[in-house]
């Protein structure tokens, strides 16, 4: 069944896959180039993800994000009049009217990464290649309801590297198939952030679909079943994939431009875009594209392109020309004044946290919370948070916590840059405790033997390991300060909360009592 399923979603999608992997080169007359000196007008035709021409777009763009091709005038150099001159992709950035979102290719994009990633765990993991046999549904499903805690018994690169890769590749992928935000940059403002909303989103869906999903890890590999579950992966890979695609886009304004507008060397270009921004490059071969492609800057290799861009770099150098690439703020066309509020409407937060239960041991995990304002002095607040418990007298034993919450936010001073805040927050909390034991686990996969051995299936972690886990309601109350950075960022500088957890000792762990503390990261909507 689960081979059943993993062909399904690669065969939906390749019928629809592109067969090409760069657009047409375009004829860069002077009438369709050059309206005057400041504007610049272009034609571009967007495939459907199939391979087919989908209705042209036709759109005059002034003042383009990357002046590619300035006009020749203030360059000194020949016009371009009949030159075929090529960018990596579309000709320049293109918007429409109402453009939509190119939804099948961006559903048939993420799927094929799933499958790339599948196909890397099944390949690797001998438990994902044992637990294609078996009864699916049922393996699925017990699969699923190990979810909790918050670690996943990854190391460092794993859940902090890996996963913030994955998920501005999710974000790329988004971004490619969104018209109307595709050629965005830092520096854009509301837009920018708007469209990382978007990708962030787009993201949160795929990995969650990836970890639990009917085409996941836990479908189609059972991993919960064989390693340690939590919901680590599930919180930082759209947060920190997130910052992950700023970090990109920042490199490539500052960084990637600077390199292209004092050098032509096609290798060390494509290197450098390679290396400073990953995900958008693994995204764009997601697309069947080369994986240096840049839509804003002319071609390294096609047509013409590469003849004019040495032409403008070394009328740059000579100090004959101004840059070739530099950035212009996107225009929006018709702008409209809005005053916006200083309180923000709704809240996003992401962060690490430590808290010490009274009773005895830490726990250090993170979650994510986000908030909706019903005044301007009170919020209605929803969290999830989970930690790794330690302390304990033995490296055999490990633990860990979940807790979701929701409850009011009182906000005096919402729309001052120093906000105080006081909350309480009423839910749950589930804590479970684990003795493994290494030398029995060891012995299992000896009898296993990959495969070939006296033992029916790759050892599950119930076969060598002792859960207890226990369940019960539980308050936080406490307060913090909110400090203003940006309109559309603030820092949570401490968030000191009291935890009360109506539970039994779990094993040697004890929650009832705790004190949390976090520093957090703030995303503020409606504000901008």
């Amino acid at each position: 069944m689960r081979t059943i399923i993993l062909l399904g979603a690669l065969l939906l999608f390749f019928p629809h896959a592109p067969t090409v992997a760069q657009s047409r080169s375009v004829q860069a007359q002077h009438e369709d180039i050059f309206s005057d000196g400041d504007e610049f007008c272009s034609f571009q035709e967007w495939g459907d993800g199939t391979g087919r021409e989908s209705q042209p777009l036709v759109n005059v763009v002034q003042h383009a994000l990357l002046m590619d091709i300035p006009p020749p005038k203030r360059l000194g150099l020949t016009s371009f009049k009949d030159r075929s001159v090529s960018l990596d992709d579309t000709f320049l950035p293109v918007r429409s009217q109402n453009p939509g979102v190119r939804w099948l290719s961006a559903i048939n994009e993420s799927l094929l990464y799933t499958g790339v990633m599948h196909t890397f765990d099944v390949w690797t993991e001998a438990g994902t290649r044992d637990a294609l046999n078996g009864h699916w549904f049922q393996n699925y499903m017990d699969s699923v309801s190990e979810l909790r805690g918050w670690s996943d018994s990854d190391r460092f690169m794993a859940p902090y590297v890996g996963h913030t890769l994955e998920g501005s590749i999710f974000g790329y992928i988004f971004r490619e198939n969104d018209p109307k935000y595709r050629n965005v940059q830092w520096g854009d403002g509301r837009t920018y952030f708007v469209s990382l909303l978007r990708s962030m989103a787009w993201s949160a869906v795929w990995h969650t679909q990836w970890k639990i999903g009917p085409v996941s890890e836990a479908s189609i590999g059972n991993v919960m079943l064989h390693a340690s579950p939590g919901f680590i992966t599930l919180v930082d890979t759209p947060t920190l994939g997130t910052a992950e695609m700023i970090a990109e886009d920042a490199a490539d304004r500052y960084l990637i431009i600077g390199l292209e507008n004092r050098t032509t060397n096609r290798a060390l270009i494509i290197l450098a875009r390679g290396f400073l921004n990953p995900g958008r490059t693994f995204a764009n071969i997601m697309a069947f594209q080369v994986p240096w492609r840049r839509d804003t800057r002319l071609s390294l290799f096609r047509n013409n392109g590469f003849e004019v861009r040495k032409e403008l770099v070394q009328a740059y150098k000579n100090g004959t020309g101004e840059k070739p690439f530099d950035y212009k703020r996107q225009a929006t066309g018709v702008e409209f004044s809005h005053t916006y509020p200083k309180e923000a409407s709704i809240e996003l937060s992401a962060y690490p946290y430590y808290e010490s239960f009274l009773g005895g041991g830490n726990c250090t995990g993170g979650g994510g919370s986000g908030a909706a304002r019903v005044s301007p002095t009170l919020q209605i607040v929803t969290e999830v948070n989970g930690c790794l418990i330690t302390g304990f007298p033995a490296s055999n034993q490990s633990g860990d916590s979940l807790f979701y919450g929701a409850g009011p936010r009182w906000t005096p001073r919402a729309s001052h840059r120093f906000s105080p805040y006081g909350e309480l927050l009423f839910g749950g909390r589930k804590v479970t405790h684990e003795v493994d034991s290494p030398e029995l686990h060891a012995q299992l996969l000896k009898e296993w033997n990959d495969g070939s051995g006296t033992l029916g299936h790759y050892p599950k972690r119930s076969d060598w390991s002792v859960e207890t886990a226990k369940n019960g309601i539980s308050i936080a109350a406490g307060g913090g300060v909110d400090v203003v950075l940006t309109r559309p960022f603030a820092w949570r500088v401490i968030n000191l909360q009291y935890t009360h957890t109506w539970m039994g000792d779990v094993d040697t762990i004890r929650p009832q009592n705790g004190i949390r503390v976090t520093t957090e990261a703030v995303l503020r909507i409606g504000t901008w």
